[in-house]
């Protein structure tokens, strides 16, 4: 169905109308040469988006631990903030502060608001 020529950067797929010989995909080289090595069984033809994205399944093999950690970071994830780092950088979305703001914003304009009663006196 599908056959790879990673050294051409090609692949020959056999579609409903025949075989599509040299068509053409890209990849940094480094993920070629793990394509070369590591890829095991289905690859998958995904149209999305008005692009063709041709996904493939690589069986990668685990690193060793590294056990001689000499230093490392803390990330906390909060609601204000998407995420604050042990070394004190916070990272905040200007996209999702905007979405936040225009909620905040439609919830303000659709609440009921009661009126009170009148006060005594």
């Amino acid at each position: 169905m599908l056959s790879w020529q990673h050294t051409q950067r090609t692949v020959s797929i056999w579609t409903l109308s025949g075989r599509m010989k040299n068509v053409a995909f890209t990849a940094a080289p480094e993920h070629v040469a793990r394509l070369a090595l590591c890829r095991r069984g289905e690859s998958d033809l995904l149209f999305r988006d008005g692009m063709w994205f041709l996904i493939a399944t690589c069986e990668v093999p685990e690193t060793e631990l590294n056990t001689n950690v000499v230093e490392f970071l803390g990330v906390d994830l909060g609601i204000v903030n998407i995420a604050t780092t042990s070394d004190g950088q916070i990272m905040a979305g200007r996209r999702l502060n905007r979405g936040r703001l225009r909620e905040r914003i439609l919830r303000q304009k659709t609440s009921v608001r009661t009126p009170r009663p009148p006060s005594a006196g």
